[in-house]
């Protein structure tokens, strides 16, 4: 065998190995990044739970404070606009009203529970 042979059998065979290498890498980052994307979605599927549950409870406190919100103004409406309130003083009703849409303000159900964790 000449050297030139012996060149290009040693050329076919470093080509031949760089391939295989080469092969084998693009293998492993294709099953790393399928892993990658299937625990990214598993994941954002828990999320999604945690924000429907979330919303869920939004939606009920939401109602609820709706009502809490139409009883006082039905109060207020009518405290404002009996003719024996035209001056500007506070009587026990008034206090009464202003204090429950305050209460109802900082306990409406719902929104008083800690902040979620990441888990």
């Amino acid at each position: 065998m000449t050297i030139k042979v012996k060149l290009i059998v040693l050329a076919v065979l470093l080509a031949f190995f760089a391939g295989t290498f080469y092969a084998g890498y693009l293998k492993g980052w294709y099953a790393h990044s399928e892993k990658v994307n299937s625990d990214h979605q598993v994941i954002n599927k828990k999320a999604e739970k945690a924000v429907a549950t979330g919303e869920q409870k939004a939606a009920a406190a939401n109602a609820e404070g709706k009502v809490i919100y139409r009883t006082i103004y039905r109060d207020v409406v009518k405290y404002v606009n009996d003719p024996n309130h035209i001056k500007c003083d506070f009587d026990d009703h008034a206090v009464q009203l202003r204090q429950r849409a305050i209460d109802s303000a900082n306990n409406i159900p719902g929104f008083d529970e800690p902040a979620m964790q990441g888990k």
